[in-house]
């Protein structure tokens, strides 16, 4: 019996010059140690899909460009830990580039 811990992080995807709906993908992420929704995004970016769009800037909570709805809630992704399967949207859909990255007000 394996001690990897795992969670699914389910995304929602939409590329505007592709797509004609947006849609949820799901991911079963590692959990090593304490990691925020950002180290998760990180995660599935670096190893299981290189397509995943999102923007981070300062990683210290201080910036606010990372606000996502995290579980149905306005969140800063570089922060937010994750603890358990988690849903992570972009905060408006509209404006949306790809996936969780959306236009700067």
């Amino acid at each position: 019996m394996s001690d990897e811990r795992v969670v699914a992080v389910e995304c929602f995807r939409f590329d505007p010059e592709v797509d004609s709906q947006p849609y949820w993908q799901t991911f079963v992420v590692p959990l090593v140690g304490r990691m925020s929704v950002h180290d998760c995004l990180i995660y599935i970016r670096e190893n299981l899909d290189p397509g995943l769009a999102y923007f981070i800037n300062c990683k210290r909570g201080v910036c606010g460009r990372c606000t996502m709805r995290i579980n149905g809630k306005p969140q800063l992704a570089c922060v937010t830990e994750v603890t358990a399967d988690v849903q992570v949207a972009p905060l408006r859909t509209e404006g949306v580039i790809r996936d969780l990255w959306v236009e700067s007000l």
